[in-house]
């Protein structure tokens, strides 16, 4: 029978040393500048939309937009934060506030702007290139957050799943928001919500599996 010292001696031998994680902060930073990147550089390749002047006067846009970036910046740091085991659940709920500026954007243009959608309007087509931009958008941050939260071994994965697909479907609309013009408040709720919910449910889904399988 192994003695203690010879069972110590043969469980440490050639083990290599454990990189430490970075805080969540600073790994926080890094992807919230990568969604940023991401967005400016579908901006120069797909261009500002056509009335962005008129957009910017326009409160209720400003708000959705800032909105938008506010909520992926809150869930992307909640989602490293949630990530790691000695972190309090309280994080998932730094992301509510900014999403409920960015919803209001939306209740905001409903009510002070109900239009109807003009005939012969292309919208099948600006559809398409709506949803272009969200997975453009969408695919390489999803691919890059989940590349960095599994390296956490989560043991909550299926939070740290889902706040960071609202990280990800935030940054994506704000993309949208840039990029594309919309006619009527029921096409942006059409075009806006249904994608990112969409996101959400995938990202989430598939993310909680993958985070599971990595732990």
């Amino acid at each position: 029978m192994r003695s203690t010292e010879d069972l110590i001696a043969s469980l440490s031998t050639g083990l290599t040393p454990v990189r430490r994680l970075k805080p969540p902060l600073l790994r926080a930073l890094g992807w919230i500048l990568l969604a940023t990147a991401v967005i400016a550089i579908l901006v120069l390749l797909r261009g500002f939309r056509a009335d962005i002047d008129a957009c910017l006067q326009d409160p209720a846009y400003l708000i959705q937009v800032v909105g938008a970036w506010l909520t992926g910046a809150a869930a992307t740091l909640a989602a490293f934060e949630i990530s790691l085991p000695d972190r309090k659940r309280s994080w998932l709920l730094l992301p509510l506030p900014f999403a409920a500026l960015w919803l209001s954007g939306f209740a905001y243009g409903c009510l002070g702007d109900w239009i109807a959608i003009p005939s012969g309007a292309p919208v099948m087509a600006d559809s398409i290139r709506c949803l272009e931009t969200l997975v453009m958008a969408s695919l390489p941050l999803g691919l890059v957050l989940w590349m960095m939260l599994r390296r956490a071994r989560p043991l909550r994965a299926s939070a740290t799943a889902w706040v960071g697909a609202l990280a990800v479907a935030a940054f994506a609309d704000t993309a949208h928001l840039l990029i594309h013009v919309v006619q009527a408040s029921s096409l942006v709720l059409v075009i806006n919500l249904v994608p990112v919910t969409i996101i959400l449910m995938i990202g989430g889904f598939f993310g909680r599996q993958a985070l599971r399988a990595a732990a």
